[in-house]
């Protein structure tokens, strides 16, 4: 008697997210982001998972789709969910990078192991009970006016830790203007590569007398490792890497250069290789920021189940929507909080 083999079905559409206000970073600024939203059925469950590809990541929507349809039509996704390590090598063995296509497998399929198991991933992972760091929220780059009102309303809703974006000729009066509002609250600045070795070490003597914490991507995203030798000598804060790092082999190159790095599961390809990119960061003695693209409560929320294996968090996407598609983790005194009585990421679309 033949036994018949049930394939893991996908399907893909466009996730077009738009942002509470523009959002300003130093590649430019933006209202809307146009994710994708993927879907892995089997057995009667479906997993769900979020692709966030952006240019300076080295991926657009369309060749992200253009992989959907290609895996979509293929066999290359097979027809066990468990096997999650297998199907992203063989991803990998059909494209190289773009990893925020293959994130969106990988939550898919982790979606999946949990509603089969009727488990959160929490709980998969063993990490039920451990402490979390708070998460911060982002002031993007805008108009000291515009800094202002954001900051206001940030404070106003009782963030606890602010990110400021960086990469302007007025960055100084930018941060005058959060600290003339807040004072204390513990800020952390990301350049997103937009600073000369020259600026960085300026602009890191300037912000250390602001009590800023650390700084995260000074450096262009291919500067030589020199230029990160150079400043980290001369900076007063510890300086983060985080375009310049995405797999667990960055991290590994980076080791020496500098203090901390910022995974993304959009930059790694998913919770298998993030996993590995906090161990390595661990391994060489680094501080690490787990951090996000602008994504739903989808994209957020699985990020969310490693919270436990890192230092910071800036997992504050979904709070910078003016309207999110999906119920996740959800904002609580400063904490991301997910409900571990729901299996696999704990996510629901707010449609159903």
């Amino acid at each position: 008697m033949s036994v018949k083999t049930i394939k893991l079905n996908m399907s893909y559409e466009p996730l077009i997210l738009t942002t509470a206000h523009p959002f300003g970073i130093s590649y430019g600024t933006s209202s809307t982001s146009s994710n994708i939203l993927v879907r892995l059925q089997f057995e009667g469950l479906t997993g769900l998972g979020e692709a966030s590809p952006t240019r300076y990541h080295d991926e657009t929507p369309e060749t992200a789709s253009s992989l959907f349809k290609l895996w979509a039509e293929s066999d290359i996704l097979g027809d066990d969910p468990f096997a999650i390590e297998a199907v992203l090598k063989r991803l990998d063995k059909s494209v190289s990078g773009n990893r925020s296509a293959k994130a969106a497998i990988d939550m898919a399929l982790h979606d999946l192991v949990g509603k089969l198991l009727d488990r959160s991933l929490v709980d998969i992972f063993g990490f039920r009970d451990l402490p979390v760091p708070i998460t911060d929220f982002t002031i993007g780059i805008d108009s000291a006016e515009t800094v202002e009102l954001k900051t206001k309303e940030a404070l106003a809703v009782g963030y606890k830790h602010l990110k400021v974006k960086q990469g302007t000729d007025y960055d100084r009066e930018i941060i005058d203007t959060i600290r003339g509002l807040a004072p204390d609250i513990p800020i952390r600045v990301d350049a997103n590569g937009a600073w000369t070795v020259k600026e960085a070490i300026s602009k890191a003597h300037y912000l250390a007398e602001q009590n800023v914490e650390f700084i995260e991507q000074p450096l262009p995203k291919y500067a030589p490792l020199s230029d990160w030798q150079v400043l980290r000598a001369a900076s007063p804060l510890p300086i983060y890497a985080d375009e310049s790092v995405s797999t667990s082999i960055d991290v590994a190159r980076l080791a020496g250069y500098v203090d901390g790095v910022v995974v993304k599961l959009a930059k790694t390809g998913g919770l298998a290789e993030a996993r590995r990119v906090i161990n390595t960061a661990r391994a060489n003695n680094f501080k690490i920021m787990f951090g996000c693209m602008i994504e739903s409560s989808l994209g957020i929320t699985a990020a969310a189940h490693l919270a436990p294996l890192v230092d910071h968090l800036d997992l504050d996407g979904a709070l910078l929507l003016a309207d999110d598609p999906f119920e996740g983790a959800v904002y609580d005194d400063g904490y991301l909080k997910v409900d571990y009585s729901l299996p696999g990421l704990g996510v629901r679309s707010r449609k159903q």
